[in-house]
């Protein structure tokens, strides 16, 4: 009767085994599998392989790149886990030398203007600020009183300012660079301009209220010059001109200067390439690098202009194209070419405070420093790649739950419907092909407890499974490019 008991450590390691393979079973169930397929639908599949489609399927930890490439799918890499760094807070945005620039803060600083009235105060009057943010502690006295200055004024300079930084192997600062450039731009808003320095012996904190302007530095940077590029959105409230500024680096300078790191404080750029005028009738929207020159579009009352510099600023074509309504905001989609850039404007009017119209959807064609719309009133997609002859179109599927409850956070999205047009003979496009690429990633997700509501008593139903998508992994579009698998 005893004999068992000496079959107890035995038990217990099973027991410990059947545990842990149910729940290494349960993590297992929740790893996507990586099932997929591309559906050629309609039209000449062989159009499609013009295109070198870059997709991915990420967790922020892990990552699964595949392509369609020559028309079909094709496995690229999968990343088990990402390499954390404490030094990410820097936007890498090219390679200059043999390191990573990288960029590390930009913003527009107002300054009261020369010619301007200002009114400085010894004392804090926070009832000029829109709205009451936060405020250190440190900062009050033990009465709760604060102290510092206000500072109001009416019209202000525009100084533009860029940190950035040369950095090898992720995190070693090998140069810095530091701009703060005075430009020709003012802006006046409808409002007073406050600053306020909120200051004690050992904290000081700045408080404005012109932070949600739409005013911002905008950049590019430029592969074949290894250089930056920059300027600044405007609005209806600014005149005068804004700057077309190269920021380098110079070639010549350093990389690091002895055992330390070389930092540099610039007033004014490497080349200011062009001064471009603004008003509340122009205003600047959007900067792109097109490896031949520099692509400025420009807003107006009845219309959007492209305007194409040179790397040595020489204006080298212009395009304006007529609209019903003003354009506020662009958004820019670039595809490489051998001979060329493709560039398709999907363009907004804001019609509210948080509400825009959109309306402006053109495509352009940039070769040997000229400008020629070829895609004209083209439709919305999730990714839109403009060639000299063909638009490739991708709208983002969604799937419609079709079980008992609605998920809280919304429907998921599994996959692209993708559209080719050639638009040799018409502006407007004509089809020539139709597909559609899926996934079961809404099928893998994982799942999570949460309230949902019945479609039909719209009742809380506690504690449901479902699967979702929407805090775990998506697919996205990372690149659209020429195919270039069959040059020697």
């Amino acid at each position: 009767m005893k004999k068992w008991k000496i079959y107890l450590p035995l038990l217990s390691l099973c027991s410990a085994l059947v545990v842990t393979g149910g729940i290494w079973g349960i993590l297992r169930s929740n790893v996507w599998n990586g099932q997929m397929e591309l559906r050629h639908l309609e039209g000449d599949e062989s159009a499609l392989a013009d295109f070198d489609i870059q997709l991915g399927i990420t967790n922020m930890r892990q990552r699964w790149n595949f392509s369609i490439k020559d028309g079909a799918l094709q496995k690229e890499s999968f990343i088990l886990s990402e390499e954390e760094s404490f030094y990410g807070l820097g936007e890498p945005v090219g390679n200059w030398k043999d390191s990573t620039m990288e960029i590390w803060g930009n913003d527009v600083e107002f300054q009261p203007a020369a010619d301007g009235k200002v009114e400085n105060l010894d004392t804090v009057d926070l009832s000029l600020l829109e709205d009451d943010d936060y405020i250190s502690p440190e900062l009050y006295d033990q009465e709760g009183n604060l102290h510092g200055t206000t500072c109001i004024f009416e019209k202000a300079q525009v100084v533009l300012n860029m940190e950035m930084e040369a950095v090898q192997n992720k995190n070693r600062i090998l140069r810095s660079w530091s701009y703060a450039i005075p430009t020709h731009l003012q802006y006046i808003p409808e409002k007073p301009l406050v600053n306020i320095t909120l200051k004690n012996e050992q904290y000081t904190m700045e408080k404005q209220n012109h932070r949600l302007n739409n005013i911002d530095v905008i950049q590019v940077w430029s592969e074949s010059q290894e250089m930056l590029y920059a300027t600044v959105r405007t609005n209806a409230d600014c005149s005068g001109s804004i700057g077309l500024y190269c920021l380098g680096p110079r070639q010549e300078e350093s990389l690091k200067d002895g055992n330390y790191t070389a930092y540099s404080v610039k007033k004014e750029p490497v080349a200011t390439l062009a001064e471009i005028p603004v008003s509340e009738s122009r205003w600047v929207l959007g900067l792109e690098d097109v490896g031949e020159g520099l692509l400025v579009f420009i807003g107006e009352p009845d219309g959007v202009t492209l305007e194409l510099y040179g790397y040595d600023g020489t204006l080298l074509d212009s395009n304006q194209m007529q609209t019903e309504e003003p354009v506020h905001e662009v958004n820019i989609q670039q595809t490489k070419w051998k001979d060329g850039r493709g560039v398709f404007v999907e363009g907004s009017q804001k019609t509210g405070e948080i509400e825009y119209y959109v309306h402006f959807f053109t495509g352009y064609w940039i070769e040997n420093g000229t400008i020629q719309p070829v895609y004209l009133n083209g439709d919305y997609g999730t990714w839109t790649a403009v060639g000299k002859e063909k638009v490739l179109v991708m709208h983002r599927k969604v799937d419609e739950w079709d079980g008992k409850a609605v998920p809280v956070w919304g429907n998921t999205m599994n996959g692209y419907e993708i559209y080719l047009y050639d638009i040799t003979e018409d502006p407007a496009g004509k089809e020539i092909y139709r597909g559609e690429l899926e996934t079961d990633i809404d099928e893998d997700a994982l799942k999570y407890f949460n309230y949902f509501t019945t479609k039909a008593s719209k009742q809380s139903v506690e504690h449901q499974m479902l699967n979702s998508t929407s805090s775990s992994r998506w697919l996205e579009v990372l690149s659209v490019s020429e195919n270039t698998s069959d040059a020697v």
